[in-house]
C-alpha cells in the first residue's frame, strides 16, 4: 500500500484550468503538499498551472507510482490500459458512473478492475474522493482547495470511509471548529479492490495513528475485519450504513453496497470490542474522546458507576435519565467522599449523586467549589467515570480549566463535561478544556452516549 501513501510521482488524468473544476481543484491541492513529480494529463493543454500537460499517461517521462483518473467513467478502460503501458503501480478512479448506478455501471467496473489485475495494477475506488494525509500535507482529492487549506488540522484519529462525504464537508466542518485533529482520511468509495481490511491493517501499524473510525455500508470479508479488530491495539470506532431495509437500499444505490444482515453485523463488532456509532458526529465525539487515552476500560463488576456533578438539580437529572440505555448506573458515592463533598455544601443541602453543587458554588466561588468536588470525585474508588456541568459565563464564571483540574491526579478517569452558555465565553471554555485533554460537549445525551462507548460491554 505504500506507493499510495507514499508515490513516487503522479498523474492526474482530467486535469484542467478550468475554474471550479475537480480537475483543476486536483492539481492545486497536489501542489501544496507534495513534493515528488506531477503530470498533468489532458490532450487539450500543453500546461495547467506551469506543469507540463500530457497527451496520454504512456507518454510521461519520469518515475510514476500512482495515477488519479478524473474523467467521465466510459473513458476510464482506456486510461487503465495506458496505465498499464507505462508500469503505474496503483490508481484512485475518483469518477463516479460505476457499480453505484446499475447493472451497465457494474460491468463497466468489472471491465476496469479485469485490465488493472492483468497490469498488476491496484485500484483505490472508484467513485470516491482518494486520500488526504494532513501531516504531510498529502491532498489527493479534488475537494475545494481553499476550504481544505483553512481547516486542515493534522490529529491522531484516521478514517476509512465508503463515502466521499466524510473526506468533504464534514471534514472540514470537524476539523474547522479545532474540535479534533485528523490523520488520514481515506475515501474508498465502491471499493472494487482496495477495500477497508487492507488499509484498516495499515493503520493499526502507522505510528501516526491513535484512533481508528470505519463509516462502512458493507464488509468485504468479514472474517478477516474481525481478526484485525479483535487483535488490533488501538480503538476501532465504526459507523454502519444501511441498517435498515430503507438505509440498505440506500446504501446500493450509493456504493453499490450489500448491506447484509445489521444484528449479526451489531453482534460480531460487539465481540471485536469494536466501538459502535449512529450518527457521523457520535462517531468522532466518541474517537476524539477514545483519542485522549481514555481507551475501552473494563469494570469489576456489574455496570460503570458514574458521578455527576453539576449546578442544576434539573441537568442532574436529565443525564440521569439518559444513562441506562447505554449501560451506566449513578455510583453510590463512598461515606469519605460524601463527607470531603459536605466540607463546602451548607448543612441544610444532603450531598448525593447527582451532586447538586450550587450551594457549594454559590457559597465558596465556581473555581473553588470545582476543583474540590472534582478532586473528591476522581479520588473515590466508587466511581468508575464523571460527567460535569459547567455555565461558561462572565466574571468568576469564566473558568479556568487548569485550575479547576489542578487536583485531579494519577491515572485518569473519564472525565466529560457538557457546557453551556454565551458563544464566546463557551469557546473560551471548551478550547482549553479539549487542550487539556478533557472532552467537551453541548448536548446531555451525546455526553452521556459518549461515557457509555468507554467501557467493555459485557458478553
Amino acid at each position: 500500500m505504500d506507493f499510495f501513501f507514499e508515490p513516487n510521482g503522479i498523474a492526474v488524468v482530467g486535469a484542467t484550468p478550468e475554474p471550479q473544476s475537480g480537475g483543476l481543484n486536483l492539481l492545486v491541492n497536489l501542489t501544496r503538499g507534495y513534493k515528488g513529480p506531477i503530470f498533468p494529463v489532458n490532450p487539450k493543454y500543453n500546461h495547467i498551472l506551469g506543469l507540463k500537460c500530457y497527451p496520454r499517461v504512456s507518454e510521461i517521462n519520469g518515475p510514476l507510482d500512482l495515477c488519479i483518473i478524473f474523467v467521465p467513467a466510459k473513458a476510464v478502460p482506456r486510461v487503465l490500459e495506458d496505465c498499464v503501458l507505462k508500469g503505474v503501480r496503483g490508481v484512485m478512479i475518483e469518477s463516479g458512473g460505476f457499480a453505484e448506478v446499475g447493472p451497465d455501471g457494474k460491468a463497466l467496473q468489472e471491465q476496469c478492475l479485469a485490465i488493472a489485475r492483468r497490469g498488476g495494477i491496484r485500484i483505490w475506488g472508484p467513485n470516491c474522493m482518494g486520500l488526504i494525509d494532513t501531516a504531510k500535507p498529502y491532498i489527493f482529492s479534488f475537494v475545494i482547495p481553499k476550504d481544505m487549506e483553512e481547516a486542515i488540522r493534522p490529529g491522531p484519529i484516521s478514517l476509512i470511509v465508503q463515502s466521499g462525504l466524510l473526506s468533504g464537508g464534514f471534514i472540514i466542518t470537524l476539523m474547522g471548529n479545532k474540535t479534533l485533529g485528523l490523520s488520514k482520511i481515506c475515501s474508498i468509495g465502491n471499493k472494487s479492490d482496495v477495500a477497508e481490511n487492507e488499509l484498516l491493517e495499515f493503520l493499526t501499524d502507522d505510528p501516526a495513528t491513535k484512533v481508528i473510525c470505519l463509516y462502512l455500508e458493507s464488509f468485504m470479508n468479514g472474517r478477516r475485519f474481525f481478526e484485525l479488530a479483535s487483535s488490533s491495539k488501538k480503538p476501532i470506532v465504526v459507523l454502519k450504513g444501511g441498517k435498515t431495509p430503507s438505509g440498505a437500499k440506500a446504501s446500493f444505490s450509493h456504493t453499490a453496497s450489500l448491506a447484509g444482515d445489521y444484528e449479526l453485523i451489531k453482534g460480531i463488532l460487539r465481540q471485536a470490542r469494536v466501538v459502535q456509532a449512529d450518527d457521523f458526529f457520535e462517531m468522532m465525539d466518541i474517537a476524539r474522546t477514545l483519542e485522549k487515552n481514555f481507551y475501552l476500560r473494563r469494570v469489576r463488576a456489574g455496570k460503570p458507576r458514574i458521578a455527576i456533578l453539576t449546578y442544576s438539580g434539573a441537568s442532574g437529572i436529565v443525564t440521569a435519565d439518559h444513562m441506562d440505555p447505554y449501560g451506566l448506573i449513578l455510583a453510590d458515592l463512598s461515606p469519605q467522599t460524601r463527607k470531603r463533598l459536605q466540607e463546602l455544601s451548607p448543612d441544610w443541602m444532603p450531598v448525593k449523586n447527582p451532586v447538586d453543587y450550587w450551594p457549594a458554588i454559590e457559597k465558596n466561588g465556581p473555581s473553588l467549589a470545582y476543583k474540590h468536588a472534582l478532586e473528591t470525585l476522581h479520588e473515590d474508588p466508587e466511581v468508575d467515570g464523571i460527567i460535569v456541568h459547567i455555565y461558561a459565563g462572565h466574571g468568576i464564571w469564566l473558568l479556568n480549566p487548569k485550575e479547576i483540574l489542578s487536583g485531579v491526579k494519577g491515572s485518569r478517569k473519564p472525565i466529560l463535561f457538557w457546557l453551556i452558555g454565551p458563544e464566546k465565553n463557551r469557546e473560551a471554555t471548551r478550547l482549553p478544556l479539549e487542550e487539556e485533554g478533557w472532552p467537551t460537549f453541548h448536548e446531555i445525551h451525546r455526553t452521556v452516549r459518549v461515557m457509555g462507548s468507554l467501557f467493555e460491554k459485557p458478553g
